[in-house]
């Protein structure tokens, strides 16, 4: 993972602890970085997780952040569910406080605390690909119409490029071609 730029000289020295001991010299920089965003980017097998979850850790421990404090995003739900089972192991914190998931797990966590903010029922769902398709071929039956003319997976990409450039259902001019 390259890591090019040093701590600011106004930063304290890492505090030797445990958490630290199993670490390269650029995963040790990463981990140690100032308490502030951290981005960090490298191959599969290259200790990406292992380095995020020693930074929220050694953050913790040292006292820089609080649980609350935290957002770990990844792209998996394996990625995720292994930090928080790292993490768990690493000390004795409730995970519970901090945000760590995949990009979609959080944004439905959001959505699901603030749903009023976002003008959404509090029951509401989201759809997977597959359900999208299901509940398009059903209101074509309900509607009669024709999916030979409107098939409906050509209507679910139309709805996906509606939807990719912000337009609402009353925004979108009623066609039938």
């Amino acid at each position: 993972m390259p890591f090019d730029t040093p701590p600011p000289p106004d930063f304290p020295f890492a505090p030797a602890t445990p958490l630290l001991d199993q670490l390269n010299e650029e995963q040790h920089r990463a981990v140690t970085l100032p308490p502030e965003h951290a981005l960090i980017l490298a191959g599969a097998g290259s200790g990406k997780t292992r380095v995020l979850t020693t930074r929220i850790a050694w953050l913790l421990q040292t006292g820089q952040v609080s649980p609350g404090g935290i957002l770990a995003v990844t792209f998996t739900n394996k990625a995720a569910k292994e930090m928080v089972h790292r993490l768990s192991a690493m000390l004795p914190v409730n995970v519970r406080g901090m945000w760590i998931g995949t990009f979609h797990g959080l944004c439905n966590r959001f959505l699901r605390a603030h749903y009023q903010l976002a003008q959404l029922p509090q029951t509401f769902q989201i759809l997977d690909t597959q359900d999208q398709l299901s509940a398009i071929k059903r209101l074509c039956k309900q509607f009669n119409v024709d999916e030979d003319r409107f098939p409906p997976k050509q209507l679910q990409w139309f709805i996906g490029g509606c939807k990719e450039e912000g337009q609402r259902p009353g925004d979108v001019p009623v066609r039938d071609d």
